[in-house]
């Protein structure tokens, strides 16, 4: 009997002991993301915050931060907030980190397009369709990438290498000249 009633005790004081380990964690939980809950409204009110301002010590308010950068059209210094948000985060994260950068080298590209910087926007559509190809090995069926890649595509082809032929029959279709050529189409086809 007193051997059963040891038993019991150390039974109860050892449930007793993982109950209060697991409340503390919920505790520490709840805690973390009120406190993310908090950065991310600060973030969404509206001006701009300096980085010392908010505790960035969190992948997801990392990766918040760098979006309030690029929504204040803050190119460099959203690129290297996503930078750090990318050396800290999970890999299902990546895939949005870099589409968010390919989407900020992209809509650099097309400004720069629009304003005939046709080299700089080559360049910079190179490396948004470089940051949607590593989103789309993480997710191959993340249709945004896909369909950001496909536009990044029209500022930027990727031309195969090959021998040049010279010939007769070198004349292509206007059809055939027009998807090869770079640059958003005007108008309806």
């Amino acid at each position: 009997m007193i051997l059963r009633r040891s038993k019991l005790k150390w039974l109860f004081l050892s449930l007793i002991i993982i109950l209060s380990i697991w409340l503390l964690q919920t505790a520490q939980l709840w805690f973390e993301g009120k406190k993310v809950n908090h950065t991310l409204n600060m973030l969404q009110a509206g001006p701009y915050i300096e980085e010392d301002e908010i505790d960035l010590g969190l992948p997801n308010t990392q990766f918040a931060y760098a979006y309030h950068l690029q929504q204040r059209n803050m190119f460099e210094a959203a690129v290297d907030a996503y930078g750090k948000a990318e050396r800290v985060s999970e890999p299902q994260q990546l895939k949005y980190i870099y589409f968010n950068m390919g989407n900020l080298y992209l809509e650099q590209a097309i400004k720069l397009a629009e304003q005939m910087g046709i080299d700089r926007a080559t360049a910079l559509a190179d490396v948004a369709k470089d940051l949607y190809k590593s989103a789309l090995k993480i997710a191959p069926s993340f249709w945004p990438a896909k369909y950001n890649y496909e536009a990044a595509q029209r500022l930027s082809r990727d031309l195969p290498l090959g021998e040049l032929h010279e010939g007769n029959d070198a004349e292509e279709s206007s059809e055939e000249l027009w998807s090869a050529m770079p640059g958003f189409p005007l108008g309806l086809p």
